[in-house]
């Protein structure tokens, strides 16, 4: 697939990612030094298994990742581990603007809609595609304006 456009982002931003990991390790620590120094009476088995777990929720948190790609073909969508495709021929009508105001699907007048959302933490613009049987999906981006273009429509004669 010969790709128009191409985004690729982690979902959390880094920052956000860096006080998380250092919460947690820190709670780590202090359990750690807990059970070594104070005699807390914690069992054996309760720091093995944390850690594993701290470490578990760090990597999974510093893979999610946010990949859209757009081609004559269509809009493929990556999100964390959700993988969709949206054919050119089911995508009728595209918007680009804020979030908020996008998912209001105000000028659509649809009721009744199934809709999808993929953003990225922090992003306030992005891209909704109406898509065949009362579907919308949102996609946030920080190149709004190059996915809009990108997005290919299938004109409705």
């Amino acid at each position: 697939m010969d790709a128009s456009f191409r985004e690729s982002r982690p979902i959390l931003p880094k920052q956000l990612f860096l006080v998380m990991t250092g919460v947690l390790l820190s709670s780590l620590a202090f359990m750690a030094a807990a059970a070594l120094l104070l005699h807390s009476g914690m069992p054996a088995w309760t720091l093995p298994v944390t850690a594993a777990l701290f470490l578990a929720i760090i990597l999974i948190c510093a893979l999610m990742k946010l990949d859209v790609e757009c081609s004559e073909k269509g809009v493929s969508i990556r999100y964390i581990v959700r993988k969709v495709f949206i054919p050119r021929e089911d995508i009728i009508d595209k918007r680009r603007g804020e979030l908020g105001e996008i998912r209001s699907y105000g000028s659509w007048n649809l009721k009744g809609v199934s809709h999808k959302t993929y953003s990225v933490i922090g992003d306030d613009m992005g891209v909704a595609l109406k898509i065949k049987g009362k579907r919308v999906v949102v996609v946030s981006s920080q190149r709004a304006e190059e996915l809009f273009g990108a997005v290919p429509v299938e004109k409705e004669e």
